[in-house]
């Protein structure tokens, strides 16, 4: 028997709203360190915006999606969403955007990053898009190190934040599909 839960990784729904927004927000808080404030602003403004209005912001988009990952098999047999990542278009109509990539803390190291990076890539593929973007910050090492082991390539950094506060650099990464 696996040590892990199943997992299934399938289309969000309405009622997903609260675990999703949670994940996200302590996904990022967890490597905020001394950039603690400036972070927690991002979560907030993030919430109210595209975080707060999935389907919208997502599903609404012929081109985009937002996935979760979800654990089965618990002993009282109701998922839990382990993992989300979503897809928009962006203007150049043949760019795919990454977006709100998060792995809960307490199943990281299992493959569920990789898994919805596939996800996300295969439909993008489907959907004829040639590149996948995405921009991380430095705090996010291990997603920094995971988006390149699958060949993602940093294009640009950019500076963020002025004294007091840490400077947070943010990464813009790239994969060709094709």
């Amino acid at each position: 028997m696996s040590e892990h839960p199943a997992l299934h990784i399938r289309q969000y729904v309405p009622a997903d709203l609260d675990p999703v927004q949670e994940l996200f927000a302590s996904g990022l808080i967890e490597f905020s360190g001394e950039a603690a404030c400036g972070v927690r602003r991002y979560v907030e403004n993030s919430l109210k915006d595209d975080m707060a209005d999935i389907p919208a912001h997502y599903l609404s988009q012929e081109r985009g999606n937002f996935w979760v990952a979800e654990s089965v098999g618990t002993m009282d047999g109701k998922g839990e969403i382990v993992g989300i990542v979503g897809i928009q278009q962006m203007d150049a109509v043949e760019d795919a955007e990454l977006r709100r990539m998060s792995v809960s803390s307490s199943a990281r190291r299992q493959g569920i990053g990789r898994r919805l990076l596939e996800t996300t890539e295969e439909f993008c593929r489907e959907k004829g898009y040639r590149r996948i973007c995405l921009s991380t910050v430095d705090l996010l090492v291990p997603a920094l190190a995971m988006y390149r082991k699958y060949g993602y390539t940093t294009v640009k950094e950019e500076q963020l934040g002025e004294p007091p506060d840490r400077p947070i650099i943010v990464h813009y990464l790239v994969k060709e599909l094709y």
